[in-house]
């Protein structure tokens, strides 16, 4: 979320007196949000940052891939930026900016990496 200053001070000044201490709070907790700037960097609430939280197929949210099939993955070797659809299973989306994510979807479907490709790189 980036908008300008000036913009969020027109919508502060919108606001009821008595909500200005609250938005204010509201504020003060956006700014604290940092954009991720690796795959070992928690994402906000461990939904996707850059990229949609639904599936692009089902609507379903999106989940940490390693903890679909294993919901006790040590936090240590979560990596904050793969995410799963836990109802269709077919894809891992990463959660990159665009900028990053347009030079690895270069003859890639929309979106994601294969799942059952990625197992058998990794022979699993």
């Amino acid at each position: 979320m980036s908008l300008p200053k000036e913009e969020l001070h027109r919508l502060v000044d919108m606001l009821p007196e008595q909500n200005v201490a609250r938005a204010k709070r509201y504020l003060e907790r956006l700014v604290k949000i940092v954009q991720p700037e690796s795959a070992a960097m928690s994402r906000p609430h461990n939904k996707p940052f850059y990229i949609d939280p639904n599936c692009p197929k089902c609507g379903t949210t999106l989940v940490l891939a390693d903890f679909l099939d294993d919901p006790n993955t040590p936090w240590e070797n979560v990596w904050h930026d793969e995410f799963i659809c836990p109802v269709c299973r077919d894809y891992i989306y990463l959660d990159w900016p665009e900028s990053e994510r347009a030079a690895l979807n270069e003859g890639q479907e929309e979106g994601g990496v294969s799942w059952d490709e990625l197992k058998r790189e990794l022979d699993l």
